[in-house]
């Protein structure tokens, strides 16, 4: 999935945060990196636990607990990167994860339960609802103020 994270965490974000000078591309970026992590460990052999690793809760915690220590407070650095890490949560909550607990609170001892196992139809029609978003909001030549700006 792709547009669904991307809309509906730029739905999400703004409504939530209402800030409209966010650059919005840190939060997309956010939004991606743990399906992108997934697909380079699934080029290692390092077996079945990578998408553990990258769905899970401490990953999240830990990203936002080092931006929060390493960056100054006040700084555009430290804005830009907190939106990095509330797009990894808000992946998280897109991606159903809370109901996969052996996953989402790796690496604590739960059995793996998969309550909810997206079918291929669920996945379309959430692409569907992303991609509409994203032309919605970009019909009026605003990709270029998007590329330069971050800003929708």
């Amino acid at each position: 999935m792709f547009f669904w994270f991307i809309g509906v965490g730029v739905i999400i974000f703004k409504y939530i945060f209402k800030d409209k000078n966010a650059d919005l591309r840190f939060l997309i970026v956010g939004l991606l990196i743990l399906d992108i992590m997934d697909i380079l460990l699934a080029v290692q052999p390092i077996g079945k636990d990578q998408k553990f690793i990258t769905h899970s809760l401490l990953l999240s915690v830990f990203t936002m607990f080092l931006i929060m220590l390493l960056t100054k407070r006040g700084t555009k650095t430290r804005k830009n990167l907190l939106l990095f890490s509330i797009g990894t949560y808000l992946h998280l909550f897109l991606d159903f994860m809370w109901l996969d607990q052996s996953t989402f609170l790796f690496p604590l001892p739960f059995e793996s339960n998969e309550i909810f196992n997206k079918s291929i139809s669920l996945i379309i029609i959430q692409e569907i609802i992303g991609l509409a978003y994203v032309i919605y909001k970009m019909k009026d030549n605003s990709l270029k103020t998007f590329i330069r700006s971050g800003i929708i």
